[in-house]
């Protein structure tokens, strides 16, 4: 996932921040400030509007029950507790996004008002995100967001080009500031990203919980019921594109029915997905929105 173009990632990086604050070193500090940067968004909502990235939902997940310290942060529960805590937490941050990306500025406003005051609503079952105040777990939340999202993204269209991935990267460092994420803590460019996930993802160990928070998820009905009618393609979908050793370590086998799913998702998406009416390729866009268009009481 890294260029072997000759100009600096970090010069591009910078220059393409020139709409939006340069906010790898700083955040608007006002109101206006805050709403001005995210109406510069110009690669992150062409994006983001596709509804299929959502299906890198399965591998984020998996990624994130894997990481060493979540399971010190969340010890009393078990994978009984780890199942709704991350699911609520991945669907909650899918909201916080599309909704910084996509909202009206009094949407806009209200959300970050109320993530900036760590009061944010969650979107169902009532649960508290116990590891959110611990910032190598949030970091790695949103990490795996922006990794999966990516991965489907160009398995799908096809690499995107050098310049467009370094102004996408930087609109999505702006997000990760209004998240929670110290700017200091966030990759400061792609290429350091994909450094911090290689090592990350290499020091990640399957626990005995990790394992069966995999089962709990394929089992668990706290989803949108269009997530669950598509779960025995997501499952197929998660399974390809995990890592070997981590798909492995737990207990999920590449099989001829999880490869003949994907490939047919594959082709599906490359070739049929892209026709489709965008009202349909941003059903999970909507769905997410209006969710949180409920909790935060907005019109």
């Amino acid at each position: 996932m890294s260029s072997t173009s000759s100009v600096s990632p970090i010069d591009v990086y910078e220059a393409g921040l020139s709409g939006i604050n340069r906010t790898e070193k700083t955040v608007p500090t006002t109101d206006s400030g805050h709403l001005h940067a995210l109406e510069q968004l110009e690669i992150l909502p062409q994006i983001l509007q596709e509804g299929i990235l959502f299906t890198g939902s399965g591998a984020a997940l998996l990624f994130q029950a894997a990481l060493p310290s979540i399971r010190e942060e969340i010890s009393s529960g078990g994978h009984k507790q780890l199942a709704p805590e991350l699911l609520n937490a991945l669907q909650a941050h899918i909201s916080y996004i599309f909704f910084l990306v996509f909202g009206t500025r009094t949407e806009r406003l209200v959300l970050i008002n109320l993530l900036r005051d760590k009061k944010a609503p969650l979107l169902g079952g009532g649960h508290s995100i116990q590891f959110a105040p611990h910032s190598n777990l949030q970091l790695w939340m949103v990490a795996t967001i922006y990794a999966t999202s990516t991965d489907i993204y160009q398995r799908i269209y096809g690499r995107v080009d050098y310049n467009t991935a370094q102004r996408a990267y930087s609109e999505f460092t702006l997000l990760t500031n209004y998240l929670g994420i110290h700017p200091d803590t966030w990759p400061a460019s792609r290429k350091a990203f994909w450094t911090y996930w290689d090592h990350q993802v290499a020091q990640l160990t399957v626990s005995p919980d990790a394992v069966q928070f995999a089962k709990d998820l394929r089992e668990s009905t706290d989803m949108p019921q269009w997530v669950q009618t598509m779960k025995p393609l997501l499952r197929g979908v998660t399974i390809e594109m995990l890592p070997p050793s981590l798909r492995e370590a737990y207990e999920l086998r590449s099989t001829a029915i999880t490869r003949a799913l994907y490939r047919t998702w594959i082709g599906f998406s490359v070739t049929l997905y892209p026709a489709m009416p965008k009202k349909w390729r941003s059903y999970p866009l909507r769905f997410y929105q209006d969710c949180l268009k409920e909790k935060l009481n907005v019109v």
